[in-house]
């Protein structure tokens, strides 16, 4: 019998992670859940969007006081039966793994990933919005205990640098242990390539890739969502591809992101470039150059 699947989104915050989930769950196949891993931490966030009231909500009412290791199953039920994929957002890699080797399902994971240029750009405006600098100090310390000298001393961009690999690392490093069917995606890519990077996926999960996914405001979503989704649907589905980085950093700081080794040597492990526009893949940058070539 065919397994029902899920499709759990890993990646850093900031990175587009409820933008794919909702492109996904415009699917009529699929179901876009948002992040799920709230439900059970009681955040204010964790409310249903379509529905507003967890407690009134066709789809999430209950569901936080079931036992976890049930909570895909009871979800499967409660959705239109033609569904055969739910999308988890959650991102965090804790979450995910009491799920993993649920012989249930048919998982798959996506390593979402994003130019570290323009996280720079988001944790350095959040470092100073909420005065968290030394917080995140002592947060990478402890993952590289070696680099204390480091840590203590240098700007807030280098801890930006170590945040964005560490965060990226051990999503790479989960994907690989697990064993799982996974892709790299990057954002660049969602936002620039929306029709070939959504065909790729739905093809990867046996359904078949609906055009008007690309139109995700249009349709009625469960699931959590973020502040901006509104102002998305208020434009009629007005779509940025956010660039602000190039004018938040300056030269010397968008160098020192291009050309720091600890980047460089995830993005050679990922098969990843980084360009003017964000992340590229290897094979598609070579595919490219060749096709130029011959031209």
């Amino acid at each position: 019998m065919k397994k029902k699947k899920l499709i759990f989104i890993l990646s850093s915050n900031y990175s587009g992670s409820h933008f794919l989930s909702l492109l996904l769950g415009s699917n009529t196949k699929a179901e876009h859940l948002g992040e799920l891993k709230n439900l059970y931490k009681g955040q204010s966030e964790a409310r249903c969007y379509k529905c507003n009231n967890l407690n009134s909500c066709d789809l999430f009412s209950g569901v936080d006081r079931m036992p976890k290791k049930d909570l895909y199953e009871e979800l499967f039920l409660r959705v239109n039966e033609e569904v055969e994929v739910l999308i988890d957002a959650s991102k965090k890699t804790k979450w995910f793994k009491d799920f993993v080797g649920d012989v249930r399902y048919d998982v798959r994971l996506i390593h979402l990933i994003r130019d570290p240029r323009a996280l720079a750009r988001r944790w350095l405006m959040r470092f100073e919005e909420k005065n968290i600098g030394l917080r995140e100090r002592i947060k990478q310390w402890r993952k590289r205990p070696y680099k204390l000298f480091l840590f203590i001393f240098c700007d807030l961009l280098t801890i930006c640098i170590y945040k964005w690999v560490s965060q990226n690392m051990e999503i790479a490093s989960f994907v690989r242990k697990s064993g799982l069917p996974s892709k790299v995606i990057t954002y660049r890519e969602l936002a620039l390539e929306t029709d070939s990077i959504l065909g790729d996926i739905c093809k990867w999960v046996d359904i078949e890739y609906e055009p008007q996914q690309k139109r995700y405001w249009e349709f009625s979503h469960h699931g959590t969502q973020k502040h901006e989704y509104e102002w998305v649907r208020e434009q009629g589905g007005a779509q940025i591809f956010d660039q602000r980085w190039k004018s938040y950093l300056n030269k010397e700081q968008i160098e020192r992101v291009e050309n720091s080794r600890v980047i460089k040597d995830l993005l050679g492990e990922l098969s990843l470039n980084i360009c003017t526009e964000g992340l590229e893949s290897v094979q598609k940058n070579g595919a490219a150059r060749q096709e130029r070539g011959k031209k």
